[in-house]
């Protein structure tokens, strides 16, 4: 209660002697800034007396004017700055101090001014207010020259002033008319030292003060002085511009298609680069001979980059055997929308053209064969010829040379892509790939008759990093079939049939070597076929066939389902040797589905001396496709383990190693 009486006692003192002192400074520090802020014209004393409530809020004005008085009572009792500067040191250090500020009001009354002043340092460095003691003389003394008059008693009122003033600095980085709100700073110091005003009303709090002021007079400033306390907000201007270099990495978009030129994805080809095989001549009446138009178009294309040769469609074009030749300028289009094909049987063949091949692309690089035509084979006759097996008389087979061309053939290429089209109707093989590495096939359409000779669809050779995709062939021969220097091939959605299987092989012909690996079978369907999955070898050869992997592939009425054969011979002359191409790693997974009875649907014939190696069954359920079951699959020197019982079951495959194994360092590749 004593206090209470105290800090009436000195209000009504600093009131007065506010009166008086106003007539002389205030009017020329702060009515600028009143009448700028349109705050009540109440004289500066009694904007010492509540600087901030009229700022903030009614509320807070009631509560403020407790803790104004501190400034009255700096100018009623002189001596307490003296006192005041140890206080403001000692607070953190002895908080007995808030029963001396009872003892001598003063205390409190300068302590408030000395926050104020903290807000003068931002300018400088923030830690100046730690020392506020000094800065707070030096800075009045400038103000009050024209007060010169005051006693040292009144320097504390000096302080009050200072404390008026360098709110400013404070409020001029808050808003840019400093000029004009520099005088009207005491609403700065009243937006931080509301609090520690307010805190005078509990008396124990007084001490605290100075101290709860500092920390927003520090604070201000620290956003000035990044570096000085608040390292965060520095730092959050770091951190947006992390994000803002983050965001770019998601848009470059990886294509999934490798190829992504190909006009098979983008319709949209600039003019500039296609080149319209009726633009030099072709007629595609499907009577005149074309290749003249087409091979000048293929050379104008060839030299530009991403050219295409169209082939419109509504036309039927004839060429006769040819050789696309490279290099050429990345991205290169051989498009047929329309018809194209070779003359019409071994009679109207030109007598100086290759009879092995009709379409070749050779030495080429990032080249694309596309379109929405027909690539038409005209092979029926070359099928009759008496060479052919069972074509001659009573269903022999007559001896003499019996050349047919293969229909497309690419060689020593890379990167190649082949998308959409209908190949039909080969003399030989449809497509055949030699020396090529990096090769996708995808969504075409392979047929010939089921008795149509040696039509293979898809044969590939010495080429590596395959990937043939949802694509339906069926033909007279194999369907897809794997030769040496094969390695990485993934065949996936495919369906096969009628056809002679999917096959690796055959290989170690005439005691060579064969090499072959990393062959993959996934997805597929076989149907109405001699043969499903099978590899062959002939006796003699050398090499290895291994990582072989054949899964999820459903088998309908197929002859052979599962087949090993390295005794392969097309007559019955073949020689026994013990020399032959190793096979392991042979992996059967979830193979499921219907067999013709004539044969069993395993059958592991594997060399005497060269023994089949790890050899894997996993849920293999074969059924015949009508008549009774044959329960009994034939394996001969075949070892390897059954993950789940076989249908049929199988006991004849052999676990563990081969008791006289051979040499396999022999074999390797």
């Amino acid at each position: 209660m004593e206090l209470v009486h105290w800090f009436r006692v000195l209000w009504i003192t600093m009131t007065l002697l506010t009166f008086q002192y106003a007539s002389n400074v205030e009017g020329r520090y702060h009515y600028h800034k009143r009448n700028k802020s349109a705050s009540p014209p109440p004289t500066p004393a009694e904007d010492r007396g509540s600087p901030s409530p009229p700022s903030i809020a009614p509320p807070t004005l009631v509560e403020k004017p407790v803790a104004p008085p501190t400034p009255a009572e700096d100018r009623g009792s002189p001596s307490p700055p003296s006192i005041a500067p140890p206080t403001l040191v000692e607070k953190p250090v002895a908080p007995p101090t808030p029963a001396e500020d009872r003892g001598s009001p003063s205390p409190p009354s300068i302590a408030p001014p000395t926050p104020a002043e903290e807000p003068f340092a931002p300018p400088i460095p923030a830690e100046e207010p730690v020392a506020p003691s000094t800065p707070s003389i030096a800075p009045p003394t400038p103000v009050e020259e024209p007060v010169a008059p005051p006693t040292p008693a009144e320097e504390p009122v000096a302080p009050s002033t200072p404390s008026i003033a360098p709110p400013t600095p404070v409020e001029e980085p808050v808003a840019p008319p400093t000029p004009a709100e520099k005088p009207a700073a005491p609403s700065t110091p009243s937006i931080a030292p509301p609090t520690p005003v307010e805190e005078p009303v509990a008396p124990p709090t007084p001490a605290e003060k100075p101290a709860a002021p500092s920390t927003p007079s520090i604070a201000p400033p620290t956003p000035v002085e990044e570096p000085v306390a608040p390292p965060t907000p520095a730092e959050k201007p770091v951190a947006p511009s992390t994000p803002s270099i983050t965001p770019p990495t998601p848009p470059p978009h990886v294509p999934s298609d490798p190829y992504p030129n190909d006009p098979g994805n983008n319709s949209s080809n600039s003019s500039d680069c296609v080149f319209n095989v009726m633009d030099y001549g072709a007629v595609g009446d499907g009577s005149a001979d074309d290749t003249a138009a087409f091979r000048q178009a293929w050379k104008e294309a060839c030299a530009v980059e991403s050219g295409v040769v169209l082939a419109p469609s509504d036309y039927c074009f004839k060429i006769t055997s040819t050789i696309f030749s490279g290099p050429c300028q990345p991205g290169l289009v051989f498009q047929v929308d329309g018809v194209l094909m070779p003359p019409d049987g071994p009679e109207t063949w030109p007598t100086t053209d290759s009879l092995n091949q009709w379409l070749v692309f050779y030495r080429l690089d990032q080249m694309t064969f596309t379109g929405t035509g027909t690539i038409e084979g005209n092979g029926q006759k070359w099928w009759e010829l008496p060479c052919k097996p069972h074509r001659g008389p009573k269903g022999s087979t007559l001896p003499g040379p019996c050349d047919s061309p293969a229909m497309i053939r690419f060689f020593m290429s890379s990167n190649l892509v082949v998308r959409g089209l209908r190949i039909q109707n080969s003399p030989k093989f449809h497509m055949k790939f030699d020396g090529c590495e990096g090769v996708l096939i995808e969504k075409i359409s392979i047929s010939s008759p089921k008795l149509s000779p040696n039509t293979d669809g898809i044969h590939i050779e010495n080429t590596k990093s395959v990937a043939i995709y949802d694509s339906m062939i069926s033909n007279g021969d194999d369907c897809i079939s794997i030769g040496t220097g094969c390695a990485n091939v993934d065949i996936m959605g495919v369906t096969c049939g009628p056809s002679h299987g999917i096959s690796i092989g055959s290989l170690g012909v005439h005691n060579s070597r064969a090499c072959v690996s990393n062959i993959t079978v996934r997805n597929a369907v076989i149907r109405e076929s001699d043969n499903g999955a099978r590899i062959k070898t002939w006796q003699g050869g050398t090499g290895c066939v291994s990582g072989i992997l054949f899964e999820n592939i459903q088998m309908e009425n197929v002859l052979n389902c599962l087949l090993v054969d390295q005794y392969y011979c097309l007559s019955k002359g073949c020689l026994n040797q013990t020399s032959a191409v190793l096979v392991t790693d042979l992996t059967y997974r979830n193979i499921k589905g219907t067999y013709d009875v004539r044969t069993p649907p395993i059958h592991f014939a594997c060399s005497d001396t060269v023994a089949c190696r790890n050899i894997t069954l996993s849920e293999v359920e074969l059924y015949p496709h009508e008549g009774e079951l044959m329960d009994d699959p034939f394996c001969w020197n075949a070892y390897g383990i059954q993950e789940t019982a076989t249908i049929p079951p199988i006991d004849c495959l052999q676990e563990g190693e081969p008791q006289v194994a051979a040499e396999v360092s022999e074999y390797t590749c």
